[in-house]
């Protein structure tokens, strides 16, 4: 019995050699990953280059709006500055003493 299945076990192994072979094989596997390795490369490129588009239109956007920034902030600078009217609050003199706490805990004896 153990002769059989040994003797089936080497018919099945040369069956899926042959059919191996035939399929193409090896070579077939070499060209199916050198084909899908120039299509990664082609697209990887194509990628690159559409994304340096989007990196130089953020670049003069960002630009666009540092510009925007620094005129908001200049003018407002020039609304707040240009009122002389207002003074800074004055800063707390040693006369002035801070206010007491309300309640006060005292001993009684």
């Amino acid at each position: 019995m153990l002769a059989i299945t040994f003797i089936i076990a080497i018919i099945a192994l040369i069956i899926s050699i042959l059919g191996y072979r035939r399929s193409g094989g090896a070579k077939e596997l070499r060209e199916t990953v050198d084909s899908l390795t120039s299509t990664m490369e082609s697209v990887k490129d194509r990628a690159g280059e559409g994304l340096k588009e989007q990196v130089e239109h953020l670049t003069s956007v960002t630009e666009s709006l540092k510009e925007r920034t620094a005129d908001a902030l200049d003018r407002l600078e020039k609304t707040v500055r240009g009122r002389p009217e207002e003074t800074p609050p004055e800063e707390e003199t040693p006369e002035q003493k801070p206010p007491e706490p309300k309640s006060r805990r005292t001993k009684r004896g």
